[in-house]
């Protein structure tokens, strides 16, 4: 997965996080809306509710007031008017005329109140001059109804009142007239003033049918309430037609209403009589609805869970996103200097290569960055790659692009295919380095050398590989600091190509073959010994020769396996020798480094020398000084279990490197075989401290019991000398060059 990858997921995580969110928020507002409207709901019922207690109280004392006149109505009839008057004479205030502030009957036909029972009002009343709602309710009664008429002044008794009038028939059934009551409205008012059965109390309004005020609460009062309620303020006019609209037909309805800054809903219901309505105004603080509280808690919870998830969604988006950035920076950016790393600059040089392929690579290394870790220290150490890093960022183009990889190399992707400029550009970089040591106050240079590869590819990871190829050939030639590609370094590619690719075929073929070449025993003159030495010849006769493809194998490893079956072709060819009677004599065997710390390589070696019935006498192993920089002690664990096997241990190459002749000493070789540096002709002849060198190591080997070889005898000269200071063994081009295993045995061991 690349960057871009990431980053599209990154988005989509982000888009997701934002959208559950949004999912969430519209979830939450449908959910509180539904709550809010179901609190509402509830609400509205509740008020309902209450205004119904008012309404049935309201209705059940006007029911209660009819119900006492025809109470009275089946008193009267004409024989017993009389006896009606006197029983009124008689219990004036008191029982049901106590209810009503005029009592009177009214003869059908008649313009006469003909019987007031109320002393003080006087007994007969013109009909005509009476209130026109009293004659209308009056009227009603004449026609058989129970009636109750509007709202209206008393002009005697100075106070609004209803009347009420019920029939009376006399005892044959027949219709005579109708009875007359007047009620004051203060039991009303004290109806209005209750609370209700949950001990609530509201401000409640009676009005007639044209809106009017008839009664209110006391709290209402404050309110400032005009005398309709279609003229009152704080009522918008959508409200108020609404309101007439309802009221015409005679059907509950909810407004609103604006007072004190706050809006009021104005509950009606209408009463059963003559269109009057009763109207509540809602007031929150006095009444919850049902589920009020329950609701609450709910949203609360509610609430406290969206912000909850939320803050979980946008906490765990934010970790995710953290994370992936992360994992962008782990995946494709250098940690010490910030750059790309490889993976990422192959990605990046990939799609730069498809957009123009005029382009080169070049691969920078700091010489022997090793010995500045030594030098300056960790720290300091990571702070010049860091400095580097920062000098090539100065050289890079914006559209070039460049990473740290492996350490210590840098590579860089230039839009330019001049080896000139490719020269010159990368020669700015190795002078400003110059700086880095300035810097750090010290007097190594800091030196770059590089690799650089034109483009003449299709594929970015090729181009990379011939600078880098070509970055090797600048390490180990020292006095070039920059190397191109080009056709000589394309061969020896291939050549490394095709030795990496064929080495296990050639392997299973026997390709490499067993070559041998002589060491003669100088006191006898006898070829007494050889060193086995390998050719690589493939099927087509083409040579591949060891210093091709030894250092690959040491590199990659396949050396230890090459050993062994070295090893195993020696035993084989022993074997053979002695089956055909030849004269038995000892091969020594390079064995390399990572062969011989293998664990069980031991035993490996035991079981080849097994299989094929050869005394390990005849085995020499020969070893490079370098192992003993290891560790001596493990060295000598594994040289002394050798030997106590049968094997001879040969240090090879003595003298080639920094040797300590203190080592000759310290491990329990059977054959020490110097250099042949030490018979280099300009060296040999210009120093006679080497001959004196030479002289004492072959009599320390002698005074501890090792026997001594020399290597690169080429002439007589050569071997005269190692005579003379007592040498056991000469070996090189003076007796024989390596040749096949077969000639060697025909030429030698007849």
């Amino acid at each position: 997965m690349n960057e871009k990858e990431i980053q599209r997921r990154i988005f989509r995580i982000t888009v997701l996080t934002v959208a559950v969110s949004l999912i969430l928020i519209v979830c939450a507002g449908v959910v509180i809306t539904s709550m809010l409207r179901a609190e509402k709901n509830s609400y509205e019922a509740q008020m309902k509710a209450f205004i119904n207690e008012y309404k049935i109280n309201m209705e059940r004392q006007m029911d209660s007031d009819i119900e006492s006149l025809e109470t009275l109505a089946g008193f009267i009839s004409n024989s017993r008017l009389l006896e009606l008057e006197n029983l009124a004479d008689g219990i004036d205030g008191a029982g049901t005329a106590a209810l009503f502030l005029r009592l009177g009957y009214c003869e059908k036909g008649s313009d006469k109140i003909r019987i007031s029972m109320t002393r003080e009002l006087g007994r007969d009343l013109p009909i005509s001059e009476r209130a026109p709602e009293l004659q209308e309710v009056i009227e009603k009664g004449w026609n058989g109804e129970n009636a109750t008429s509007q709202v209206y002044m008393d002009v005697t008794l100075k106070t609004p009142v209803i009347a009420y009038s019920v029939p009376v028939y006399d005892e044959s059934g027949i219709l005579k007239g109708c009875l007359l009551g007047v009620r004051a409205l203060d039991v009303f008012q004290d109806i209005l003033n209750e609370t209700t059965l949950s001990q609530i109390s509201l401000d409640v309004a009676w009005l007639d049918a044209d809106g009017n005020f008839v009664g209110h609460t006391e709290e209402e009062e404050g309110r400032h309430m005009s005398a309709s309620i279609f003229s009152q303020e704080g009522i918008s006019e959508k409200d108020r037609s609404l309101l007439r609209e309802n009221m015409a037909m005679g059907r509950d309805c909810t407004i609103s209403y604006q007072y004190g800054g706050s809006t009021y809903g104005l509950y009606l219901e209408p009463l059963d009589r003559n269109d009057w309505y009763l109207l509540c105004i809602d007031d929150s603080d006095k009444v919850k609805s049902p589920v009020y509280f329950m609701l609450l808690a709910v949203a609360a919870t509610f609430l406290i869970i969206l912000v909850l998830s939320i803050a979980s969604i946008w906490y765990g988006s934010r970790i995710l996103r953290k994370n992936n950035r992360e994992l962008i920076r782990t995946a494709y950016y250098d940690s010490l200097t910030g750059l790309f790393n490889m993976k990422r600059f192959e990605q990046e040089a990939s799609e730069l290569l498809e957009q123009d392929g005029c382009r080169s690579v070049a691969a920078l290394n700091i010489r022997h960055f090793r010995y500045i870790n030594e030098i300056f220290g960790k720290k300091q150490a990571d702070q010049v790659l860091c400095e580097l890093a920062l000098i090539i960022r100065e050289n890079i183009r914006e559209d070039e692009r460049f990473c740290r990889y492996n350490g210590d190399q840098f590579c860089m992707l230039l839009h330019t295919v001049e080896e000139e400029e490719i020269r010159r550009r990368i020669g700015d970089i190795m002078k400003s380095c110059e700086r880095i040591s300035r810097r750090f106050n010290r007097n190594y240079p800091i030196q770059i050398y590089a690799g650089a590869a034109v483009n003449q590819v299709t594929r970015p990871d090729e181009l990379i590989d011939r600078a880098e190829f070509a970055l090797k050939q600048a390490r180990q030639g020292a006095e070039r600091d920059i190397v191109f590609y080009d056709e000589k370094l394309h061969k020896a590619e291939e050549l490394v190509r095709l030795i990496e690719s064929s080495k296990n075929e050639a392997l299973e073929k026997e390709e490499f073959r067993l070559f041998l070449q002589p060491k003669r025993d100088l006191a006898s003159g006898e070829i007494a010994s050889a060193e086995a030495l390998v050719r690589w010849i493939r099927e087509d006769g083409s040579v591949i020769f060891p210093d091709q493809f030894i250092p690959l194998f040491e590199l990659n490893g396949f050396c230890a396996q090459l050993d062994l079956y070295m090893v195993a072709q020696v035993c084989r060819k022993l074997r053979q020798w002695e089956d055909e009677g030849r004269r038995p004599i000892s091969v020594s065997v390079n064995q390399s480094k990572l062969l011989f710390y293998q664990s069980d390589y031991v035993e490996r070696l035991c079981q080849i020398t097994e299989h094929y019935n050869i005394p390990r006498s005849r085995i020499t192993l020969e070893i490079l000084e370098g192992l003993a920089a290891e560790s001596i002690g493990e060295l000598n664990k594994t040289i002394m279990l050798l030997k106590n096997l049968g094997f001879k241990i040969s240090l090879d190459d003595f003298g080639s490197g920094y040797s300590s002749l203190n080592l000759l000493t310290r491990i329990g070789i059977d054959e020490v075989k110097l250099d042949r540096g030490f018979l280099e002709q300009e060296v040999f002849r210009e120093s006679e401290s080497q001959a004196v060198l030479m002289k004492h190591i072959v009599n320390l080997a002698r005074d501890l019991s090792i026997t001594t070889v020399v290597e690169g005898v080429e002439t007589a000269e050569n071997e005269a000398f190692i005579r003379s200071i007592g040498v056991d063994y000469g070996q090189g081009y003076y007796y024989s060059r390596p040749i096949p295993s077969d000639e060697f045995a025909e030429k030698y061991l007849q």
